[in-house]
């Protein structure tokens, strides 16, 4: 017997993954997408689930970055600037928020969803045999310079000190972990912990299985 229905509005991996939790909890369950189900962020992406990002957008030395890449729409953040009361409201709490306190403060809780994420993925593959890509053989964070070699140095220090298995590489270690590619780095970060996978092998499986289980879309 059906606990109720429930309505989800997009269906990208979050719609999807909550469309397969509530399914089987014994909900009916209809998702909504404007789309075709074969484009946008969710198929799109890298499909890395990294433990290693941690840091948050809002740290220091973020706001001057983001003052530059407001100039430039294939900035990794652009946000358009614009005169406009609640844009610049938004400005100031992101600025404030731009502390290491808040950096330190954050790390648990952005470490601790990726690591469930990692975990959720894994038991979704294992318990319904799904066929999809997914590998853990770390990430690789190359630098060309001091300057990034310093940056990365900090990452690792906190990763290790939040329990993650991570360590800075010289130019041969990388060859001897990627002997067929020729990388120009003089050096960077290994951070073991992380993992990937292939986002549109993994949509396309789930939303046939979804399917297959009545959920409607």
């Amino acid at each position: 017997m059906s606990k109720g229905s429930i309505a989800i509005i997009g269906g990208g991996v979050v719609g999807l993954c909550s469309a397969f939790y509530l399914n089987k909890e014994g909900f009916e369950v209809t998702v909504f997408e404007r789309n075709s189900f074969a484009d946008g962020a969710s198929y799109g992406n890298a499909g890395m689930i990294v433990p290693s990002h941690f840091i948050p957008l809002s740290q220091p030395g973020m706001i001057a970055k983001g003052i530059r890449w407001m100039f430039d729409s294939s900035s990794p953040l652009y946000i358009e600037p614009r005169i406009d009361m609640e844009f610049f409201k938004w400005m100031y709490a992101f600025y404030k928020s731009c502390t290491d306190k808040h950096v330190i403060n954050s790390i648990p809780g952005i470490l601790n969803l990726s690591l469930l994420s990692q975990d959720l993925l894994q038991e979704i593959k294992d318990e319904n045999n799904f066929k999809f890509h997914y590998e853990k053989k770390g990430l690789l964070m190359l630098c060309k310079t001091e300057k990034a070699m310093l940056h990365e140095e900090h990452t690792v220090k906190l990763a290790i000190e939040n329990g993650l298995v991570a360590k800075m590489i010289n130019k041969s270690e990388i060859k001897q972990l990627e002997p067929d590619v020729e990388i120009d780095s003089i050096g960077g970060a290994y951070f073991k912990c992380d993992h990937h996978s292939t986002p549109g092998e993994f949509m396309s499986v789930l939303k046939e299985f979804l399917l297959r289980k009545g959920v409607r879309i």
